[in-house]
Formats: C-alpha cells, structure tokens, sequence
C-alpha cells in the first residue's frame, strides 16, 4: 500500500490491504483491494482475529499455504468451485 500525495491510497501488488485514516475525526477503516480495484472493506476485529489466529497457528509450526495448495484448500474447505486470484 503506498500514499500518493494529497492522501490518495494506490495499490501497486494486488492484493492490498489498505488502513485508511480521516485524521480531522480521528477514525479509521480497513479495505482489501484486488487487482480490478474492487474495495472490501472489513472490520478492524477481524483483522485482529485473524492475526491473533495466524499467531497461534505459527507457534504451532503450521506453515500457510502456497501456490495449488491455497486453491485446494479453498475448495475443501470454503467450497470455493473456483478461486480468482490477484497476479502479481
């Protein structure tokens, strides 16, 4: 995620994941973005709990997937029928 000047967020690697702040309100919101420039926005619990997850999952020594492996996992257990993925 980089910040252009006049605030404006771009993303150079899809996927993106961008915090972005209204600092005059002192509020912020978290967004993935994809290749396409498609915005989902996602609760900042979320993201801690997912992070918390990927901690415990890491001091278990359980490694995160790669290349087919995402794809499998994603079919077996989000029953994705196919899995888009950003290119890098």
């Amino acid at each position: 995620m980089a910040k252009g000047s006049e605030g404006i967020y771009t993303c150079e690697k899809p996927p993106c994941v961008h915090v972005v702040v209204d600092w005059p309100t002192k509020k912020y919101a978290v967004f993935v973005e994809d290749a396409e420039g498609t915005l989902l926005y996602i609760p900042s619990s979320k993201i801690v709990e997912a992070c918390s997850k990927i901690q415990e999952l890491n001091r278990k020594r359980v490694r995160e997937a790669s290349g087919d492996e995402i794809d499998l996992i994603a079919e077996k257990y989000l029953e994705a029928v196919e899995l888009v993925e950003d290119e890098e």
